[in-house]
């Protein structure tokens, strides 16, 4: 019987490769249609998981703060465990010190800063209503300042909330734990031990996977954790050193809520291109609302803080470990933004470097198969996965 020859549209669109294709989607889409009608099988995974990962996510920021640390010890002759201690010491003895003598200090800043702040906004909006009265621009500031009053009313309800936990939290011993501070509480002690048997860890994990998938599997993990960590890392001590200096200029060009506003401005310096436009909104309104001078001098301090961590803070302490272009990163914000909220916005360039890692493996891997199946035709270059490559792309 004479074989039945496959037309070139059949040919075109896949033939038997395109049926099992489809049969295969069609698989998949019924596999999760299944397990969405069963999702609440899985409701206590997803209770687990909403527990762990907050203590999860600061444990590790903490662990890749804290291990150059202890790394340098080691190679002093101090024994991991004395150094992780040591450093923990130290840590509690810093917080219990910062509960006493700051905590107090910016919790009265906070107050007022709050109760202060509509008054700042009214007459703002009075000032900016009387300037552009009957010009086309009055109803569109108006709006933007309405807007800009809900989103601080919101920030600062929710600071407030959160302050309060955290100082019921540290300073009554038997009060019930709220979730802040179970996160708190949780977070160091399993840095503790990720600090200290750090290698066991890492090392137990590899025994799970299977022996044939090892050597992948420890080049992706060295590449997430370079990256990852450095990342973290630099953008914490980059936080922390903005918000120094702004606190610093402030103080000496006497902006009121200084301690305050410094706290803001680290925190959202964070997020990197939108934190600072974030942070200077309210430093700029409690200063236009001293004078008009006084918000020029935070301007000039604002500038120079940002300038210096332009072209001095930022290379010195990132260096070349996660390089992203801008407009990717203005992308990668506007996407977790949207799907996460604030927790997008903080972690989604790490996220991003995550996927990243993985997304280029997977293409590689899959670079190798094709060349395995169809190299006669023409063959795909670079298909091994190395770390040392990955971070000098």
């Amino acid at each position: 019987m004479e074989k039945k020859q496959e037309t070139r549209w059949i040919k075109f669109l896949g033939g038997k490769n395109l049926l099992f294709t489809l049969v295969a989607l069609l698989l998949l889409g019924a596999v999760i249609f299944i397990f969405h009608q069963v999702g609440f099988i899985f409701g206590p995974i997803g209770v687990v998981f909403k527990t762990i990962i907050g203590p999860t996510i600061l444990a590790l920021i903490l662990y890749y703060l804290f291990n150059p640390v202890v790394h340098w010890l080691e190679k002093h002759k101090v024994k991991r465990v004395y150094g992780v201690s040591a450093i923990f010491v130290v840590l509690i003895t810093l917080i219990v010190v910062g509960i006493i003598l700051v905590v107090p200090i910016l919790q009265k800043q906070v107050d007022g800063l709050v109760r202060s702040f509509p008054q700042y906004m009214n007459d703002l909006n009075k000032m900016v209503t009387d300037f552009f009265h009957n010009s086309a621009l009055e109803k569109p500031l108006a709006n933007a300042l309405a807007g800009i009053q809900k989103w601080f009313d919101n920030v600062s309800d929710g600071i407030g909330s959160y302050f309060s936990k955290a100082v019921e939290g540290a300073s009554t011993v038997f009060s019930t734990l709220t979730g802040f501070a179970l996160v708190m509480v949780t977070a160091p002690i399993i840095t503790f031990f990720l600090l200290k048997d750090d290698q066991k860890f890492f090392a137990f994990v590899l025994k799970i996977i299977p022996p044939r998938f090892r050597s992948d599997a420890k080049e992706i993990g060295a590449t997430m954790s370079s990256q990852v960590g450095a990342y973290l890392k630099g953008q914490i001590l980059v936080s922390i050193s903005i918000g120094i200096l702004t606190f610093i200029g402030f103080w000496l060009v006497k902006v009121p809520y200084s301690g305050t506003l410094s706290i803001i401005v680290g925190v959202t310096a964070v997020i990197p291109y939108i934190g600072p436009v974030i942070a200077f909104i309210p430093a700029a309104i409690v200063a236009l609302m001293v004078s008009f001078g006084m918000f020029i001098k935070m301007s000039i301090v604002w500038m120079i803080v940002q300038m210096l961590n332009g072209h001095l803070i930022s290379p010195q302490v990132m260096g070349k470990k996660l390089v992203v272009h801008p407009l990717t990163i203005v992308i990668v914000l506007l996407v977790m933004g949207d799907l996460l909220g604030m927790f997008g916005l903080i972690f989604g360039i790490p996220i991003y470097a995550i996927v990243k890692v993985l997304v280029t493996y997977i293409f590689r891997k899959f670079k190798q198969r094709y060349n395995q199946f169809y190299g006669d035709s023409g063959e795909y270059e670079d298909t091994e996965f190395s770390k040392e490559e990955y971070l000098d792309e």
